[in-house]
């Protein structure tokens, strides 16, 4: 009878540390699972472009998973977007300007994506993979950190000359909106190591007031 009381508090221990690691694992899938459930049911315009450009100019998949990298592509008449500028700047009325432009705009641009909780495999204003024909075509290789609704936002670099002077100016072209689906499994592989150093702490102090005779 008298080993009856430490087996007790053995198995208690024991039942303790299989909730908490059931609840540690299950709730973040429950609650990655329920974020796709939601986000499902919602509609999103996946392109708003902020010139007249057609939205087809950027490529981006239908379908984007957390943890999981894809292309986006850019592919833009940097010619007729200048000369459209141009054509604007010179018929609009005195002080007013498009986006903070003023003078000549080159056909020259360099472009640049941004967006909180991605990963993105090159900052900052960018020159185009290609250009050819005045066809200018630009690659990025992108990765949501997180799930849920999120924007990337789409920028031009551009050369505009007044005068004897040169300025750069950023122009904002486009926004994409996604829907990021959860990614439970990786979620697990990336953070599984905090879980076991929880439940590793939480032994040890259960462990430490059993020898103690406190538990």
């Amino acid at each position: 009878m008298r080993h009856s009381e430490p087996e007790s508090g053995f198995n208690f221990n024991l039942i303790m540390l299989i909730a908490l690691l059931t609840v540690l694992l299950v709730v973040p899938f429950s609650i990655n699972a329920l974020m796709h459930m939601l986000l499902a049911k919602r509609e999103f315009n996946p392109v708003i472009m902020k010139l007249p450009v057609d939205s087809a100019a950027i490529t981006i998949p239908s379908t984007i998973k957390q943890y999981e990298g894809f292309e986006v592509t850019l592919n833009l008449e940097t010619k007729h977007l200048a000369r459209f500028l141009n054509e604007i700047a010179i018929a609009a009325s005195e002080g007013t300007s498009i986006q903070g432009i003023s003078g000549v705009v080159s056909p020259s641009m360099k472009a640049e994506i941004v967006g909180a909780t991605f990963e993105i495999d090159r900052q900052g204003p960018q020159d185009p993979n290609s250009d050819y024909g005045g066809m200018a075509k630009w690659r990025w290789w992108v990765m949501p950190d997180s799930s849920g609704d999120r924007v990337l936002g789409f920028q031009l670099h551009l050369l505009a000359q007044n005068s004897a002077q040169t300025n750069t100016v950023i122009l904002d072209l486009a926004e994409a909106k996604f829907s990021i689906q959860a990614n439970p499994m990786e979620w697990v592989k990336r953070h599984g190591i905090w879980v076991v150093l929880l439940l590793s702490v939480t032994a040890a102090i259960i462990y430490g007031l059993r020898r103690r005779g406190r538990w």
